[in-house]
């Protein structure tokens, strides 16, 4: 995801969106200064309801610009967290 993403909290407000949801997964900053997250949740809705908070920006500082959604193979993830 592009946008205002880096450098405005966009990750920890990510992960909280997450905890809200109960979604499982990953966030991290990329060099490009993009973010990608890794995300699951038990019902596709669910899901659907994170990435719609996502793409409005879970920080009032940040601004997503492009977001793509790629279906990844599952992973059992037991918890959503911030990596570098």
């Amino acid at each position: 995801m592009t946008g205002r993403v880096q450098g405005v909290g966009f990750r920890w407000a990510t992960a909280r969106v997450a905890a809200r949801y109960h979604v499982t997964g990953w966030v991290k900053n990329n060099p490009d200064g993009s973010v990608t997250i890794r995300a699951q949740a038990d019902h596709q809705p669910i899901l659907d309801q994170f990435i719609a908070a996502i793409k409005r920006s879970p920080t009032p500082y940040g601004h997503v610009t492009e977001l793509t959604v790629q279906p990844q193979p599952v992973e059992t993830f037991k918890k959503f967290r911030i990596t570098d």
